[in-house]
């Protein structure tokens, strides 16, 4: 099914932008001249990354992943973010190897654990993911938060890593404004992607963060994004006057679609063959502004999910001589 143009959504977003006093966005990104699975969004290294993946948190390694995996892709699904932390790099690569789907058509992400901080210790750990995945190369590789700090000197290793052509992308997650001015303030190229929990509930604490990145061209790669599938938010008011006004979509695909028209990176999981596809079907309507407004004023805390954004800042150590 052909999507629905993203211009008259940018125009929407804009809309609601201009309530929100100087505030740049949103949207949080530039968004696509028209949106599907396998549109994508221009990274600020060039690169075209799909602008729909799935994303893989919580899900058991086995035939749990190996089956999510596996469906997403024949579904139409062409980005899988995972993470070492998550035991499951072994299935998706896996799954990715036996869909025969060649290898640059699809965008394999994961992410470095807060335990393997620092340039050697980074190395070895991107190392071990590509023996686990059992791939040549990432496509983009993260480092999953900043809790662990050596911030400039892992971040060296990321670029050491893109150097000998084993991550074609680098980026960061759950990194706030003083964790990724540490990386330029310091000389050293900006991540191409920040992925942080964004949704309604924390869009409004966290839009100094969403306005730096859009500033640096960063994009913002949301988890969370249906509330991680918590009742008591999918029922909310908010959410369901919004649902009421499209009578063919779900909660979690006015949720979903909230996101895109925002701008943000969508790696929404599942591990239910329905809920693959239900999480496709947001190309095809769009929210009004009013509606994006709705969605944008809801507050509330999950409880789901850390917070490493409140991190202090750690640099490491920050020269060539030092490592």
């Amino acid at each position: 099914m052909p999507g629905v143009s993203l211009r008259r959504a940018l125009a929407l977003a804009l809309a609601l932008a201009c309530h929100r006093g100087t505030a740049l966005g949103p949207p949080y990104s530039q968004l696509p001249a028209s949106s599907s699975p396998t549109a994508t969004f221009q990274l600020r290294d060039g690169r075209q990354m799909p602008m729909f993946g799935l994303g893989v948190y919580v899900s058991k390694p086995g035939a749990e992943t190996y089956d999510a995996v596996k469906w997403a892709l024949e579904l139409g699904y062409r980005m899988v973010d995972t993470a070492m932390i998550y035991g499951n790099e072994r299935s998706v690569g896996e799954a990715v190897r036996d869909s025969g789907i060649p290898r640059e058509e699809l965008w394999v992400s994961t992410k470095l654990w807060d335990a393997d901080h620092g340039f050697e210790q980074a190395i070895a750990a991107c190392e071990k993911s590509l023996q686990e995945l059992g791939v040549s190369y990432i496509d983009l590789y993260l480092i999953h938060s900043p809790n662990t700090g050596k911030l400039v000197e892992t971040w060296d290793a990321l670029l050491e890593l893109r150097r000998r052509g084993l991550v074609k992308s680098i980026g960061v997650s759950n990194y706030d404004v003083k964790h990724i001015k540490a990386l330029s303030d310091h000389g050293r190229e900006l991540p191409v992607v920040n992925q942080i929990e964004m949704h309604p509930l924390v869009y409004q604490e966290r839009r100094p963060v969403l306005e730096y990145c859009l500033e640096n061209n960063i994009l913002v790669q949301a988890y969370g994004s249906i509330f991680f599938g918590q009742t008591q938010w999918l029922e909310d008011p908010a959410v369901t006057s919004v649902t009421a006004a499209h009578p063919s979509k779900t909660p979690a695909q006015v949720l979903l679609r909230w996101g895109l028209q925002m701008g943000f990176h969508l790696i929404p999981k599942s591990t239910k063959r329905h809920r693959l596809e239900e999480n496709m079907g947001i190309f095809d309507f769009e929210l009004s502004a009013q509606e994006l407004g709705t969605l944008s004023s809801m507050k509330g805390a999950l409880g789901a999910y850390w917070n490493p954004l409140e991190t202090p800042v750690d640099l490491g150590k920050t020269s060539a001589d030092e490592l």
